[in-house]
C-alpha cells in the first residue's frame, strides 16, 4: 500500500506550465502565473472565515425558469426503513449537463444591488458555492483537475467552472450502472423530504394516473433535477469579501446505507459543525501528529489548511488580474477572460485566453461569459467594488423589505441554518 502524501509533494510546480496560449487580440500582458502549495511543515494560523449571512432566496421550476419565491424549497422526513431507492427511476427528468454559467446567481445579485441603490460595495468574489468548494479542497484533491473562467470588473472577481466539451460529453454519456447509482442518490434525497413540514407524503394525497400503482408512503415525490432552490449569502475569507449561490447547509447530515439491491438500511446523523473536530480526534487517537496530508499515516485533512490555502489562492489570483486590467484597459477596452487551471501534484496555472478560446466560451448575446445585460448594466450605473474589492461594507446588514423574498430579516425554515 503506497504511502500518503503531504501537501509539500502534491504541488510542486514550475514556472512555467508549458501552455504557450497565445494572447485575446494584444500581445500578452503578463505571462502565465502559477501558485504551488504552501508548506506542511510551516503554518500560520488560518484565516477568519466570516459565517455566511442569507440575502435573498429563489427556485428554479421544472422548466428552468427563476422564480423568485421558495417553491422549491423542501422539508426534512426521516425516511422509512426499507425504502426503494429503484422507485421512480423510469419517470426520473435528468436535467442535462451544461456550462456552469453564472446567469441566475447575477439575476439574484442584480436584485439585491437594486434594493442598494446600485452600489456593491466591496464585494470581491461572485460565484457558485461549489467553485468556492472545489478551491476550498484543492489540496486534497488527487485525481480530477479543474478550470476557471474568471472576469475582473471594477474590483471583482466573477467564477465561472469552465467545463470543455469532453467533459460535458462525459458528463452526459454515463453508463447504465453510473447512471442508476447517480439515481440512488437523488432517490434517497425524495424519501428524506416533503412538501410539508413532519409529514411524509402519502399515496391518499398524491395525484395518481389510471395506469400508475399507488405511491408508496415516504415518497417526496419524482425526481427532476430541473428543480433546483438557491440561497445568496455574502461571507468573507481572509480579506476578501464573497457573494455565493448555492443550497443552504443542513445543521445534520444524514447519511443512508443501502444494501447491493438498492434497498435503504439504515441512517446515521452527523453534526455538520462537529466534523472537522471528529476528523482531528480520529487522527489524533491513531497517532496523526501534524496538519495536512500524512497526518501521522491517517490520510485526514484539515480545515485550516483548506482555508489558508482558499485564501492564499484568492490574494495571488486578484494580485494576478488586477494589475493586468489596468495595464490592458489603455490598449484595448473588451474585457479579458482568464483561465485558471488546477492539476493535481502540480499545482494552479493562469493565463489569459486567446480571441478563439474567449468566442468558445462567449455564448449568445454576451461579454466574455457574462451575460450582456449583467455587463450593460454594471456599466451604466457605474456599480462595482471600486478600489480594493476587499475592505469595505459589502451590503447594508439589513436590506430593506421590498419585493420577492428580499428580507430585512432573512428567517430560514425550521431545521435549516447557514
Amino acid at each position: 500500500m503506497s504511502s500518503k502524501r503531504t501537501i509539500d509533494s502534491l504541488l510542486n510546480t514550475d514556472d512555467d506550465d508549458g501552455d504557450g496560449a497565445p494572447p485575446h487580440k494584444q500581445p500578452r500582458l503578463v505571462p502565465p502565473h502559477s501558485l504551488p502549495y504552501a508548506s506542511s511543515s510551516t503554518h500560520t494560523p488560518p484565516p477568519p472565515f466570516q459565517q455566511p449571512l442569507p440575502l435573498l432566496t429563489f427556485s428554479y421550476t421544472p422548466s428552468r425558469t427563476l422564480e423568485f419565491t421558495d417553491k422549491a424549497l423542501r422539508y426534512y422526513v426521516d425516511p422509512p426503513r426499507g425504502a426503494d431507492l429503484n422507485y421512480g427511476v423510469g419517470r426520473w427528468v435528468r436535467k442535462a449537463e451544461g456550462r456552469g454559467r453564472v446567469d441566475g446567481l447575477l439575476r439574484a445579485w442584480e436584485k439585491i444591488r437594486g434594493d442598494m441603490g446600485g452600489r456593491d460595495a466591496g464585494v470581491g468574489v461572485v460565484g457558485w458555492r461549489g467553485v468556492l468548494t472545489k478551491i476550498l479542497t484543492a489540496p486534497y484533491e488527487m485525481r480530477d483537475t479543474w478550470e476557471l473562467n474568471v472576469m475582473f470588473i471594477d474590483g471583482t472577481m466573477y467564477f465561472e467552472e469552465h467545463l470543455s466539451a469532453e467533459k460535458l460529453r462525459e458528463k452526459n454519456d454515463i453508463s447504465p450502472h453510473h447512471r442508476l447509482q447517480s439515481y440512488y442518490g437523488y432517490a434517497f434525497e425524495s424519501w428524506c423530504t416533503s412538501s410539508t413540514p413532519h409529514v411524509p407524503p402519502s399515496s391518499a394525497t398524491q395525484t395518481q394516473t389510471q395506469t400508475q400503482a399507488p405511491t408508496p408512503n415516504g415518497w417526496g415525490g419524482d425526481v427532476d433535477t430541473n428543480v433546483q432552490w438557491c440561497c445568496v449569502v455574502k461571507t468573507k475569507l481572509g480579506s476578501t469579501r464573497m457573494i455565493l449561490g448555492g443550497e443552504v447547509d443542513f445543521p445534520e447530515i444524514i447519511v443512508g446505507f443501502r444494501t447491493p439491491a438498492g434497498v435503504l438500511s439504515t441512517i446515521q446523523r452527523f453534526k455538520t459543525v462537529e466534523i472537522p473536530r471528529a476528523v482531528r480526534d480520529k487522527s489524533s487517537s491513531r497517532g496523526g501528529g501534524g496538519r495536512g496530508m500524512g497526518m501521522g499515516g491517517s490520510g485526514a485533512w484539515d480545515a485550516g489548511v483548506c482555508l489558508e490555502w482558499g485564501d492564499r489562492f484568492l490574494e495571488f489570483l486578484k494580485g494576478v488580474v488586477e494589475p493586468a486590467k489596468e495595464e490592458k484597459v489603455k490598449e484595448d477596452p473588451d474585457p479579458t477572460v482568464w483561465r485558471v487551471t488546477f492539476t493535481p501534484k502540480k499545482g494552479v496555472s493562469v493565463r489569459v485566453l486567446n480571441a478563439d478560446e474567449v468566442e468558445d466560451v462567449r455564448g449568445l448575446d454576451r461579454v466574455g461569459f457574462l451575460p450582456r445585460w449583467f455587463w450593460d448594466e454594471v456599466h451604466s450605473t457605474g456599480a462595482g467594488a471600486g478600489e480594493s474589492g476587499r475592505e469595505r461594507e459589502v451590503v447594508s446588514e439589513e436590506p430593506r423589505r421590498e419585493e420577492g423574498n428580499l428580507k430585512k430579516d432573512v428567517v430560514i425554515p425550521p431545521g435549516w441554518q447557514i
